[in-house]
């Protein structure tokens, strides 16, 4: 998402909600890696001293105020040329507002279920070319050919050894437990992934 469809240059600021699940982290640090100032933002001030340990340039609390106004304070009045949510709702409408008049947005997800509003306020799909794009995995890898799809294997797995893509594990629960695994990955402030493994007693 970060470098092949957004393909987020270096020096430029990437806007990202959810920033601290494992995702959001691992997003932290390749754009660490790769030179990309990122934007956090997160709705439990508890997260911010973690994320910016991690490498995180800045990180906002989305209820310290509204996210577009927070966020041109940051990167000044022209806003933001990339951004990426898996939340949508109040927060991507937020996040729309945000962009930069070229601004791109890409959404990976929907964790509220709620609709973006990008018709909202006129301004912002009247003038300038923001564009709302949705990514899914299963639809964009498919049309990549042979080659390619080797070589983002290859980049993958690279990234992998050296640490920049990682996550932390959470509890794990053996299936006889799902009920108590749903409810840990859904309990807010959970570190790490929950993790199903079969035979797996606590």
């Amino acid at each position: 998402m970060v470098r092949h469809i957004l393909a987020v240059p270096p020096g430029e600021w990437l806007l990202q909600s959810a920033a601290g699940s494992e995702l959001g982290r691992m997003i932290i640090r390749l754009a660490k890696h790769d030179g990309i100032r990122t934007l956090n933002i997160v709705r439990r001030r508890e997260s911010v001293a973690d994320l910016q340990r991690l490498g995180a340039d800045e990180v906002i609390v989305s209820t310290d105020g509204p996210i577009d106004e927070q966020v041109r304070r940051i990167v000044g009045p022209e806003g933001v040329k990339y951004a990426i949510d898996p939340v949508v709702g109040e927060t991507g409408t937020q996040m729309f507002k945000a962009l930069h008049e070229e601004g791109r947005m890409l959404v990976y997800g929907s964790l509220t279920g709620e609709p973006i509003r990008v018709g909202e306020d006129p301004r912002y799909i009247l003038s300038g070319r923001r564009v709302l794009e949705v990514y899914w995995l299963g639809y964009w890898l498919h049309r990549l050919d042979e080659t390619a799809r080797q070589g983002l294997a290859e980049d993958i797995a690279t990234l992998l050894r050296n640490g920049i893509l990682q996550t932390c594990p959470g509890r794990t629960y053996s299936l006889g437990e799902i009920v108590a695994a749903v409810s840990q990955a859904e309990s807010m402030g959970r570190q790490g992934k929950v993790l199903l493994v079969p035979g797996e007693q606590q």
